[in-house]
């Protein structure tokens, strides 16, 4: 009996903007499980450019191989030798001439201005390649420009991984919510500051409670962006702004530091069965958006003080009420949150550049 002919793959060539954490994991499922996956939606996927901050930068259109890119930065030994081609010696050098179809933007959050990366998605979209991106900043500080510029060259702008490590909030909103109206949302999104704040609860001081969280990895050295709600500031924009239409930009939103939550007050609340959390909400007042950042003693019984999450976001639409989405360790729902989750992220929205057009799009 003949076999089946085997259905054409068409190429996918990646720039990597970022190389640490999530672009290591994601390069490093994309030589086992993600390549499997994206071949069986019709795409053979290739890494053409890296660009890191630490490590410089490398370009191959034939496509780079990720094992000695792997290698190389795990030495702390620049990736210089593996590129091809002319000399390229910028960021935006690679980003406006590098052989690709598909930017994915793993910079580091930059909150006040969304820069670098904010301009990196712009560059790829101008030049009529799909962005990528697990940073909050851009979709903070130019969601609705990002998208008319994406629309405009008929390219996608894509960004499921920036808010709560990957899980699908903008999904769920774009497609299994859909003809409904996001009115409001309230939400705990920056994990170092519950750790904190649950640690607090045992009688562990707020000074010895943030050194372990920096000694876990999971509090920066310098946590001010956590602590003075910087961070959650920025998703609460990306939310709003991606969810509600608004165009906010993270010094629009009202904060409030969690550094004055004090022991007495932990077990003052404690002990009206009650506990603290840094609450991010937004909500529509009128035809505008308002949103605010900041510490409150919230009962027992509301979702936002689920233990063992790292991320709670409740919804409140207008046909749908209230929908809540809980993610991290032992949560509610989710897994074990952080890298692998955020790689998966952008492994479902390479996915979704690689659907034909007009199958499950999200509104870019």
């Amino acid at each position: 009996m003949p076999r089946s002919p085997t259905r054409s793959r068409r190429s996918l060539r990646i720039a990597l903007l970022g190389f640490g954490h999530v672009g290591r994991r994601f390069a490093e499922l994309l030589g086992g499980p993600y390549g499997r996956i994206l071949r069986r939606a019709g795409v053979e996927a290739r890494v053409t450019a890296i660009a890191t901050g630490r490590h410089g930068l490398a370009v191959d259109p034939r496509g780079l191989p990720l094992k000695r890119a792997l290698a190389l930065v795990r030495a702390g030994r620049p990736l210089g030798p593996l590129h091809r081609g002319r000399a390229i010696a910028t960021t935006r050098q690679l980003v406006e001439t590098a052989p690709y179809d598909v930017l994915i933007e793993l910079s580091p959050l930059e909150p006040r201005a969304g820069e670098p990366a904010t301009s990196h998605v712009a560059w790829a979209l101008g030049r009529g390649r799909h962005a990528i991106t697990a940073n909050k900043g851009p979709v903070a500080h130019a969601a609705r420009r990002l998208r008319a510029l994406a629309r405009r060259h008929g390219v996608r702008f894509l960004h499921e991984g920036a808010v709560m490590d990957g899980f699908p909030v903008f999904n769920l909103a774009e497609r299994c919510l859909r003809g409904a109206q996001v009115r409001a949302f309230r939400g705990v999104l920056n994990s170092t500051t519950t750790r904190i704040l649950v640690r607090m609860e045992v009688g562990v001081s707020f000074d010895a409670a943030l050194a372990e969280a920096q000694a876990a990895g999971v509090a920066e050295a310098d946590p001010a962006n956590d602590l003075d709600g910087w961070d959650a500031a920025v998703k609460a924009c990306a939310l709003a702004n991606a969810l509600m239409g608004a165009t906010l930009r993270p010094a629009d939103v009202a904060r409030e530091s969690v550094r004055g939550v004090t022991a007495e007050a932990v077990g003052r609340a404690a002990r009206d069965g009650k506990r603290w959390r840094l609450v991010a909400r937004a909500e529509r007042v009128g035809r505008r958006v308002r949103a605010r950042v900041g510490p409150e003693a919230l009962p027992l019984g509301d979702l936002l003080v689920s233990t063992g999450t790292d991320g709670v976001l409740v919804l409140d639409t207008d046909l749908m009420g209230e929908v809540g989405l809980a993610e991290g360790a032992g949560g509610i729902a989710g897994g074990a949150g952080g890298t692998d989750q955020t790689a998966y992220a952008i492994l479902s929205d390479l996915l979704e550049v690689a659907s034909p057009p007009g199958r499950h799009g999200l509104i870019s």
